[in-house]
């Protein structure tokens, strides 16, 4: 009798473990889905902040340009420029596919120049304009060489405002 019950326990045992079984791969299975969604997005937030820095960049490389012709056209301490785009970054479109004209359309960039100081740099002289005295009666005035101290501050983001990167340099320029 002792054979029997042994005998008939087996089938029953069988679905038991394969149901528990099921179980854990399936708890398995859910785990690595959460997982490597959050890995994805972790390496996509990545990918921006990458692009939000080549945008703030690109902001840096506009402000530069302008500077080279219109340093002197603002007093120190004040905001002399601000640059931003409005329509994503398709101003630099470079003929991309269709993936990243997209892409291109959703980032932007911002930044503003402030005008930080001027410093003289002829002989440690602070006295502006000097004149050069010579042996004849015409006596002419002689520029300074000047150094203009400029802060960018730069922020590369995307359209909806929700991510971004900032980069702050000082420049100064010799003229």
């Amino acid at each position: 009798m002792n054979n029997l019950n042994i005998k008939n326990s087996k089938p029953g045992f069988i679905i038991v473990v394969t149901l528990i079984l099921m179980l854990v791969m399936t708890t398995m299975g859910i785990g690595l889905y959460y997982s490597s969604k959050q890995a994805a997005k972790e390496v996509l937030s990545n990918v921006d902040k990458r692009s939000y820095i080549f945008n703030a960049e690109s902001c840096l490389t506009e402000a530069i340009h302008w500077l080279e012709i219109n340093y002197n056209s603002c007093s120190i301490g004040s905001i002399c420029k601000t640059i931003d785009t409005n329509n994503g970054m398709n101003k630099w479109d470079i003929g991309e596919e269709n993936k990243r004209k997209k892409q291109m359309e959703s980032q932007g960039y911002k930044c503003q120049i402030q005008k930080m100081k001027v410093k003289d740099l002829n002989d440690g002289d602070d006295g502006g304009e000097g004149f050069d005295v010579g042996q004849g009666d015409n006596y002419e005035s002689e520029d300074t060489i000047k150094q203009h101290y400029f802060k960018i501050n730069s922020n590369g983001f995307d359209v909806g405002g929700n991510d971004k990167t900032s980069i702050e340099v000082i420049l100064s320029i010799i003229l």
